[in-house]
């Protein structure tokens, strides 16, 4: 029998390693992300965010991963990412997705919960995961030109003890912390905290913790908190979309000017699988299939 999300989450956490969450927001992506996990013989986790879901649609997103499955006979785990409430049940009503992000980060503390505590309730009724947060992730999933305000996020770091009452009280199965983490690239990349990481890994030795923000953060430092933090889930976007932009300006800067789509896809789909690949190996779920 195939191995569940969990049993990976938990083979993860006891083994020192952490499934790649990669957000997926064009066909070539998915392709790259699904070439790349096959080849270094990795289960991948591929998720959509509201934008994502919003151009595929729901039902398209769910046949995609269930078409991929068969194609690529690797282990392929859907997650609804940084969902609102709405999205988030419309997610769970749809048969096929494996886990859920709900993102409370925007309510008031205590409204956060109630509501994690329902999606939790739903979400287990059906046999998903479900993800949760308290504090907003700063960022964008782009590439950004000017600088990070350093203090503005080090006021948004989790705080192990508001963490552990929010878990206990939600019961969510993957919490993610913040300690450095953020959307999008900086030319002031901040560091991760990891005696902050350390410190809530302590105070909650039990729950999943994913990592947010991956992209720009330097591989020493992802395997760092994979490693202190026991994290089995790093989120990765803006990386993938870079690499796919600098791929097709290239293609389509070439003469003769290919007008098949499809004539020049094949060489932007391996330049995002090389990312792919890269962040396996940085991860660690190389052949862990």
């Amino acid at each position: 029998m195939a191995m569940q999300l969990r049993e990976y989450f938990e083979r993860g956490q006891k083994e020192g390693w952490s499934l790649g969450a990669f957000n997926i927001d064009s066909l070539d992506i998915f392709k790259a992300v699904l070439m790349g996990a096959k080849n270094k013989k990795s289960p991948v986790i591929v998720e959509f965010s509201k934008g994502e879901i919003g151009y595929f649609g729901m039902k398209n997103v769910v046949d995609m991963v269930i078409n991929g499955r068969e194609d690529y006979q690797i282990p392929i785990f859907l997650n609804l990412d940084h969902g609102k409430k709405e999205e988030v049940m419309d997610a769970i009503d749809h048969p096929g997705f494996n886990m859920v992000h709900f993102d409370g980060s925007e309510h008031e503390y205590n409204e956060n919960i109630e509501i994690a505590k329902k999606i939790v309730d739903t979400g287990h009724a059906k046999g998903l995961l479900v993800e949760g947060e308290i504090d907003n992730v700063a960022g964008q999933s782009v590439v950004h030109g000017e600088d990070l305000d350093i203090q503005a996020v080090k006021n948004t770091f989790t705080d192990p003890k508001k963490a552990l009452e929010f878990v206990q009280k939600t019961r969510v199965d993957i919490f993610a912390p913040i300690f450095g983490n953020v959307h999008g690239t900086f030319p002031n990349q901040p560091d991760l905290d990891i005696a902050l990481l350390s410190n809530i890994r302590q105070t909650m030795p039990n729950t999943f913790f994913s990592l947010h923000g991956s992209s720009g953060i330097p591989a020493e430092q992802v395997k760092e908190a994979i490693k202190v933090g026991k994290i089995v889930k790093v989120n990765i976007n803006t990386e993938l979309r870079q690499a796919y932009r600098d791929a097709m300006v290239e293609e389509l800067g070439e003469e003769p000017a290919q007008y098949k789509v499809y004539e020049y896809s094949e060489d932007v789909v391996r330049a995002v699988a090389a990312v792919v690949e890269n962040k396996i190996d940085v991860f660690g779920s190389a052949d862990k299939i």
